[in-house]
């Protein structure tokens, strides 16, 4: 018999057949099916290799470059967060709060602030399990960035491209709406690298400032709104003397959620008016106008079926938000405590027992949302020096550490 084929029936392509070119498009295909997927360290990867080529054309702070930094600035984060749980030390205790609070999650899980990483933990260790000597390496190495001094992990690198993206769209804010709606979900981005790593009052300051940007360009019925509202009201909670805040927040993110169901109820009954196709501003001043051009959750263009379904989404989210305002209303006020009085608690807890712990710790829905930081193992490609581009900000050092830590500073303040 000639010709024989392989066992897959396909002939073999010749030696010297041409390789394909990989593409600043093809590679962002692919990471746009892979972070889809949830396989985040592969979009990564493809983000990567699509941004050394986009900057190799055009620059390291080429207008054209901002939406990629973005984009591969979104992906660095999920890798970290995958990553901390997966390889995290909070071991099982990550995995009961989880269990035990079903309610606190439910909003984070509709609004899409975190994925299911359980099938990835799965896969990784599957693989680690099969290579010996992969796995030996990987011990090594993790062991050699416990001893070394700060390692470069996802979560700084992620930093460092969102500051990129956020230092170009910042120039070119002027120029119409669509930049500015680009610019608020880079400062959320932002934030929520810095909730990941405890950086509260970082978190404060760039939800802020994406919420500012967000309420301009957007109306309250926008789950944009609903969100950034949301994430802040979270890290107000984390922060001593922030719970008044917390609350004020919370409310505005239920009220969000109740405005676009009284929106889709209306146009499920047919009530609501025709939608225009205004003609985009070239400075984007017009704010009515800006909230269609922007907005991609028109209920005018939705189906039947597509109304129902987030009606019912929503509604079981305004119950969750709604038990929310609730908790947050019925916590202990701290901000009433004066500094003084805080010290002597805890200089009083470290003598004579844990009565003071309640002084530092935030609640424990709210804790479930922040994942353990010692966990990354994984050094990534960076992408230009911090200099290449002027007005880029340096992540906060000060504010990080373990809720322990805070207490240890304070417990030393008071001594001193």
């Amino acid at each position: 018999m000639s010709g024989s084929a392989t066992p897959s029936g396909a002939t073999p392509a010749p030696a010297d057949a041409p390789v394909a070119e990989v593409t600043i498009e093809n590679a962002v295909d692919l990471a746009k099916r892979a972070f889809a997927l949830k396989k985040y360290e592969q979009a990564v990867d493809h983000y990567g290799t699509a941004l050394e080529l986009m900057t190799e054309k055009y620059g390291d702070d080429a207008p054209e470059t901002a939406d990629l930094y973005l984009a591969y600035g979104k992906a660095l984060l999920e890798n970290a967060i995958m990553q901390s749980s997966v390889l995290g030390r909070d071991g099982g205790e990550g995995a009961g709060i989880d269990e035990k609070e079903d309610g606190a999650a439910k909003p984070g899980a509709i609004f899409s602030f975190s994925g299911d990483i359980e099938d990835e933990a799965v896969d990784l260790f599957e693989e680690a399990s099969k290579a010996a000597e992969k796995e030996e390496a990987e011990a090594e190495a993790e062991a050699d960035e416990e001893e070394g001094a700060e390692p470069e992990d996802d979560f700084n690198a992620a930093w460092e491209v969102l500051e990129l993206a956020r230092a170009i769209y910042e120039k070119q804010k002027d120029e119409n709406e669509k930049i500015r709606l680009k610019l608020a979900d880079t400062y959320i981005t932002l934030g929520d690298v810095s909730l990941e790593t405890e950086k509260f009052d970082q978190a404060i300051a760039d939800y802020s400032a994406g919420l500012s940007l967000k309420t301009d360009l957007l109306p309250l019925s926008s789950r944009q709104i609903a969100e950034a509202h949301y994430k802040l009201s979270m890290v107000l909670d984390l922060t001593m003397g922030r719970l008044a805040d917390a609350i004020i927040h919370a409310q505005k993110a239920l009220e969000s959620v109740e405005a676009r169901l009284a929106e889709l109820r209306a146009g499920l009954d047919g009530t609501l008016q025709p939608v225009e196709e205004p003609q985009a501003d070239a400075k984007g001043k017009g704010k009515a106008t800006g909230w269609r051009i922007l907005r991609d959750d028109l209920v005018q263009k939705m189906s039947k079926t597509q109304i129902e379904a987030e009606i019912k989404e929503l509604s079981d989210l305004k119950e969750d938000l709604g038990l929310k305002v609730e908790e947050l209303k019925t916590s202990p006020n701290e901000g009433q405590v004066s500094a003084p009085a805080l010290a002597a608690q805890a200089l009083d807890s470290e003598l004579n027992g844990p009565t003071g712990a309640a002084i530092t710790t935030p609640s424990a829905p709210a804790q479930a949302l922040i994942h353990d930081l010692t966990s990354m193992v994984k050094k990534k490609k960076r992408p230009a020096p911090e200099e290449s581009i002027p007005g880029k900000r340096k992540a906060e050092d000060e504010g990080s550490g373990s809720p322990a830590d805070k207490k240890a500073r304070l417990e030393d303040s008071a001594q001193s």
